[in-house]
């Protein structure tokens, strides 16, 4: 039970953080455009790496410094791109703002713009694959259940995101919210990039 417990503070201290991913998800719960698949697939996305972090993949990872460079600057370039997205669109005229708000998007490429952003983000690596699993075989014979406490922590957050989002929708429909929105989404995204880019990866 120790060990579930400390699995889940550590994964709740760790996912919580201000991140694309919580950006993304909470922006498609605020336009309802399937905000409950989305939350799905970064629980799915933080248990498939945690898992393979506790399997001792995240020692391979850091033995190849190489890896971590590509995803750093796949990361940073992705990252800029979807941002300056984001600035664009928050200097259209307001009919056209609302008008991409309650437009409906197919589900592929929310997917797969959700798909990017977890794993082109080489921190997604370190604290889900690295450091969690690590902390996770630390545990030994429990390490399992440490696992499960991170994952656990997924579950609660992303679910409760999509939720909350969702919820408040109702009031937030206006085009002066979104310009604004998305004014701080993309300068919040712009210095996760420079973050990625300029800080070391450990």
């Amino acid at each position: 039970m120790l060990a579930l417990m400390s699995g889940a503070i550590t994964g709740g201290g760790l996912i919580v953080a201000v991140g694309a991913q919580n950006s993304f998800l909470l922006e498609q719960a605020l336009k309802r455009h399937y905000a409950l698949p989305i939350a799905l697939l970064f629980i799915l996305s933080d248990a498939l790496s945690m898992t393979l972090g506790a399997f001792g993949i995240g020692l391979i990872l850091q033995g190849h410094d190489w890896l971590l460079a590509v995803s750093r600057w796949a990361g940073v370039a992705f990252l800029v791109w979807f941002a300056l997205g984001k600035w664009r669109s928050s200097f259209q005229e307001e009919h056209l703002i609302l008008e991409q708000y309650t437009k409906r998007l197919a589900i592929w490429p929310l997917f797969l713009m959700g798909f990017a952003v977890t794993w082109l983000n080489p921190h997604f690596y370190l604290d889900t694959m690295v450091l969690m699993g690590s902390l996770a075989n630390q545990w030994q014979g429990e390490k399992w259940q440490f696992v499960l406490g991170g994952v656990l922590s997924s579950i609660v957050w992303f679910l409760s995101l999509a939720f909350i989002g969702r919820l408040c929708a109702k009031w937030l429909e206006k085009a002066v919210f979104w310009r604004w929105f998305n004014r701080i989404n993309a300068i919040l995204i712009w210095g996760i990039a420079l973050k990625i880019a300029t800080q070391p990866l450990s």
